[in-house]
């Protein structure tokens, strides 16, 4: 059903490009695991109000960002540059039928659906946004790295810490490395300004760790 385990697998080995997507790894490997954790916290029948509503705006504002991102700061300027655009249209077509399946989680949560019907919704999801990130990874990622510079690849991201704003980022970052590699970790904050770095570890993780969010059942 998804690519990690609780709380991962591992790190890509990501080769030295022009560009480096480890990054768009992490990201995609949060959200996996965040779905791993709700499925597995409906089907335990153990999902507090307070953390299901926190963590479902959490991931859906997040990977509304990043698509939103892709569709404005990626398949545009690529569209231009590729012969066949098959790949471009994918991606797209996959966003729109993702709406949907988020839709569907989202009005379980709103009918406070039973788990059985959560864990259902969530494990579509799942299988589709599963089978996305793959598509990304083993074919439009590539042409990223074939036809985008650096600076246009320096501009999505930027987008993305744009649409979130410092409020945002303070939950992001913690999201993202929860239960991540240490590899992952380091990357990751290897790339962040020092001012970043230090929030993280002072202020934004602590107040994360403390907040209402998903984790896998004890049992699981």
């Amino acid at each position: 059903m998804s690519r990690t385990t609780e709380p991962g697998t591992g790190t890509r080995s990501v080769p030295p490009e022009r560009i480096d997507v480890s990054f768009m790894y992490a990201v995609h490997d949060a959200f996996q695991r965040d779905l791993d954790r709700l499925i597995a916290m409906a089907e335990a029948g153990d999902v507090p109000g307070p953390a299901l509503r926190a963590g479902w705006d959490r991931f859906s504002t997040f990977l509304h960002v990043h698509h939103t991102a892709e569709d404005t700061h990626l398949w545009p300027v690529l569209q231009d540059r590729v012969a066949d655009t098959a790949v471009l249209e994918q991606m797209e077509d996959e966003h729109n039928a993702l709406d949907g399946l988020l839709d569907g989680v989202e009005a379980a949560i709103n009918a406070s659906a039973p788990a059985e019907v959560l864990a259902a919704r969530a494990a579509e999801l799942a299988q589709g946004l599963t089978a996305h990130c793959d598509h990304e990874e083993e074919l439009a990622l590539p042409l990223v790295q074939k036809l985008l510079t650096k600076k246009e690849w320096d501009a999505f991201g930027a987008e993305q810490r744009d649409k979130l704003g410092m409020s945002g980022a303070a939950t992001f970052f913690p999201w993202l490395l929860d239960g991540a590699e240490d590899e992952t970790r380091r990357k990751v904050l290897g790339v962040v300004p020092p001012p970043v770095r230090l929030l993280y570890r002072a202020l934004w993780r602590p107040r994360y760790e403390r907040a209402p969010r998903w984790q896998m059942p004890a049992s699981a």
